[in-house]
């Protein structure tokens, strides 16, 4: 998967495949723009395959602990090249010494 498509299954995913394979159409039909549909439905129609029970359910939390930690080393980045000196980080939920 890209990581396009892992942010909006982390945005937009549940634990239960069929709901998220509903919201996904769901999305498609109100994006305006044809691209955004077109990249809903990919996403659907990969959730929707015939062998997607056997995988899915550990993919998605998987996923979920993947997203949070990119998103937790990216917002390191950011203080890292800001300049930023950890003293100063005022994220009690992070942690220095995990990154």
């Amino acid at each position: 998967m890209t990581m396009n498509q892992k942010k909006a299954l982390y945005a937009f995913g549940s634990p239960d495949r069929e709901a998220t394979v509903n919201r996904f159409c769901t999305l498609a039909e109100v994006a305006p723009d044809p691209a955004v549909k077109h990249f809903f439905l990919a996403i659907a129609r990969e959730l929707n395959a015939p062998t997607a029970d056997r995988w899915y359910r550990c993919m998605f939390f998987n996923l979920r602990l993947e997203m949070e930690a990119y998103l937790r080393y990216e917002k390191a980045f950011e203080r890292i090249v800001s300049g930023c000196p950890a003293a100063e980080w005022e994220d009690d939920e992070y942690d220095p010494d995990e990154v």
